[in-house]
């Protein structure tokens, strides 16, 4: 009997062997759980197929949006450029809260500062008041870190693979404001319709066009 065993177990080969070990069997009923799963959910899509859809959809949208959430290394290389862009204006034409904004990340970078903490689809990034480098208590302990939007500490939201804080600060940044602080209220904000109206560009068409004189007009003028 034991020479027959023998010569069964050995004919079984060694993934017979496994699948009768305790491994072998958890590994058959999770496959037969999954497998299972599986032709339900494909028996639930051909009952309902736009709800089907619609959540292949939401999880294929939900992954890309995850893929594409932006690091610290995109918002210091945003920073620079953002940095590079404003240098490139005259002093004089340059916004104050553009340039205010720029600096503050490029300071925080340069001391390495800048702290980006991914949430799925959005990250956040903040101001470290230690940095990564100092071996201080409140520097190492996680629950005396200030959270990434306290007052103060927010400094930008990244979604979809850009920073949005960032862009609108660069939004007109050739734009001095302080210029109009001393224009009334009425007249430091221009409406759209104010700089490019109907009238406006139907009057600059008509100081263009060419003056044409009639036989009369000319015979009006040599009479006199």
């Amino acid at each position: 009997m034991a020479a027959e065993a023998a010569a069964g177990g050995a004919s079984r080969g060694l993934w017979g062997r496994l699948g009768d070990t305790r491994l072998g069997l958890w590994l058959r009923a999770l496959l037969r759980d999954y497998s299972s799963s599986l032709r339900e959910a494909a028996a639930s899509a051909r009952r309902r197929p736009l709800v089907a859809a619609a959540s292949l959809s939401a999880l294929a949208l939900g992954a890309a949006l995850a893929r594409s959430v932006p690091d610290r290394g995109s918002l210091e290389a945003a920073a620079v450029a953002a940095g590079a862009a404003l240098g490139r204006l005259p002093p004089g034409s340059r916004s104050p809260r553009a340039e205010r904004h720029v600096q503050r990340l490029l300071r925080l970078r340069e001391r390495r500062r800048l702290r980006v903490r991914s949430f799925g689809v959005v990250a956040v990034a903040g101001a470290d008041p230690h940095g990564a480098e100092p071996a201080l208590y409140r520097a190492r302990c996680p629950h005396l870190r200030p959270r990434p939007w306290d007052r103060g500490a927010l400094l930008d939201l990244g979604f979809a693979g850009r920073w949005w804080l960032l862009e609108a600060a660069l939004r007109d940044c050739d734009v001095n404001e302080e210029e109009f602080g001393a224009l009334p209220e009425p007249l430091r904000r221009l409406e759209p319709g104010a700089l490019r109206s109907e009238r406006n560009e139907r009057l600059h068409r008509e100081s263009r066009r060419a003056v044409l004189l009639s036989e009369a007009d000319i015979g009006d003028d040599d009479g006199r």
